[in-house]
């Protein structure tokens, strides 16, 4: 694969610029390789937050002459254009310098392409035709995708995708938060879940994806079928689930070293010295003689919990009744519950949390504080 090739159409897609021969051209390069989606979304992204990469603490003239000199033998450059050994461009020197910036925070080589000021107005195709479902905290929503793949979105999420989906060789969507999905079977179109964390390819299958931006881990639930999963930050590193497996994404904080993992479950895997990747098994619960799968019950409006602590708990009925808690006491943050929520107010599960370990609360319209 071609990856300049690869980056130059997607940039162009991004950007609104692209022809229809050059769609024709990237649609054949999504077939042939659908891993590709994983590159569209770093470009997303970048697009996204293009006012924080040029930020001051990168000098883009340094590095862009810095860049030059690296590639004298290659590049012809001019006071108004630059022409590579392969293809000639009227790309204008200040812009190509963006797109150098652009290529130093994709970490996927230099694109060389040609654009205008529409990539940084905001005019974009790409932005226009995207559709966003979000949910407020208290508030959980079930709808279909275009292709007819069933989504369950948790409080506080946001889900978007292209209105085109059922248009292109690969259905993609993007996810902040929690998402239970039963995916409509296509093999010849695969289906891609992306977070911020991590990267989710699926023909067929049914499972559940946890990756709120404010928490440090973020974790995919496998009930049937099979998923493929790439952490963003190691894209050549694939790991596959199967059913009634779950994987577990955390964040930690450098210490130095690389961490190893260690897990009661299916496998231990060591990754960067910040990052642990946890392979185990469903948490099933057993409340009142019911047995629960903690991951999944939301989806049955049910919040169940296992030998969790408080300062885990507190995050999860926050956006289950839309509202802040604060823990004063600290000590309260080690106490650990296990139960079940269905249609219990927050005065009644707080009384009841009482029983078990003794604490004290005050509510205040929304505002509620532990101690």
């Amino acid at each position: 694969m071609n990856d300049k090739r690869v980056l130059e159409l997607l940039t162009r897609k991004i950007a609104g610029e692209i022809s229809l021969e050059e769609q024709k051209e990237l649609d054949l390069l999504f077939e042939k390789t659908p891993d590709i989606v994983y590159y569209e979304q770093y470009l997303k992204e970048i697009w996204q937050e293009r006012n924080d990469t040029m930020t001051p603490e990168i000098d883009i003239e340094d590095q862009y002459e810095k860049h030059k000199l690296k590639y004298a033998n290659r590049l012809k450059f001019s006071e108004n254009n630059l022409v590579d050994e392969y293809e000639e461009t009227n790309t204008s020197p200040t812009y190509f310098k963006y797109a150098f910036a652009l290529g130093l925070f994709v970490v996927l080589g230099v694109l060389f392409f040609k654009w205008d000021s529409s990539f940084f107005s905001g005019k974009n195709d790409a932005v226009v035709n995207r559709i966003e479902i979000m949910t407020q905290k208290g508030v959980r929503k079930q709808f279909d995708l275009p292709d007819g793949t069933k989504v369950w979105l948790n409080a506080g999420s946001k889900l978007s995708y292209d209105n085109s989906m059922n248009d292109g060789d690969v259905r993609s969507v993007n996810l902040e938060g929690e998402a239970f999905f039963d995916v409509v079977k296509d093999v010849h179109r695969p289906f891609f879940i992306v977070t911020k964390e991590i990267s989710i390819k699926v023909l067929g299958t049914a499972f559940n994806v946890k990756a709120y931006p404010e928490e440090n881990k973020t974790e995919t639930t496998l009930l049937r079928g099979s998923i493929e999963l790439v952490v963003n930050e190691r894209p050549k590193e694939k790991f596959m689930l199967k059913p009634n497996e779950k994987l577990a994404v955390t964040k930690n904080k450098p210490i130095g070293g690389v961490g190893e993992v260690a897990i009661d479950s299916v496998s231990n895997i060591t990754l960067t010295n910040n990052i642990t990747l946890t392979i185990g098994n469903l948490s099933k619960v057993n409340v009142d003689n019911h047995e629960y799968i903690q991951e999944t019950s939301w989806v049955d409006n049910k919040l169940v919990f296992k030998d969790e602590t408080l300062e885990e708990i507190v995050p999860k009925l926050e956006r289950w009744y839309a509202l802040d808690i604060e823990i004063a006491d600290v000590k309260l943050k080690t106490y650990r519950y296990t139960g079940t929520i269905t249609k219990e107010s927050i005065d009644q599960v707080l009384t009841a949390m009482q029983l078990i370990k003794p604490f004290h609360f005050k509510i205040q319209n929304d505002d509620i504080t532990l101690y």
